[in-house]
């Protein structure tokens, strides 16, 4: 019960705070009926370098695989990265840029970039290489 409280409380939240950056499009609202599954049992706040460079990588990757196998998925977190994650549970630092990049004969890859005052640094780059063995 208090899950769900919480649950509902959450995404009235983004709901709102999407409203207020003219976010929301019609990608993200054929998202709500889709069951976004989370990317962690808990919400993860990543508020440090350390925070991200140890979780961010498993959470990305996942998001990438499923960007393998479901066309909308894919078309969302190619428009809206970080919206899709706080979806999914995950909280990035106002610091914190995603590109989402898939071009036609190549694998979808993640770039994390973090905003300074000289402009971006590159924090990591994922890409999932799909290896077949006998």
């Amino acid at each position: 019960m208090w899950l769900t409280m919480i649950s509902s409380i959450r995404n009235k939240l983004l709901d709102f705070k999407n409203s207020l950056l003219g976010r929301r499009t019609s990608i993200l609202d054929t998202l709500d009926d889709q069951d976004l599954s989370r990317f962690s049992e808990q919400d993860l706040i990543l508020e440090t370098d350390t925070d991200i460079q140890k979780y961010l990588p498993d959470v990305l990757g996942q998001a990438l695989a499923r960007t393998w196998v479901d066309k909308r998925f894919l078309d969302a977190f190619f428009n809206y990265p970080i919206e899709i994650l706080e979806r999914g549970g995950v909280y990035l630092p106002e610091k914190i840029q995603l590109e989402f990049s898939k071009e036609e004969k190549s694998r979808p890859k993640v770039t994390v970039f973090e905003r300074t005052k000289e402009g971006r640094k590159k924090v990591l780059e994922l890409k999932l290489i799909m290896v077949a063995e006998k």
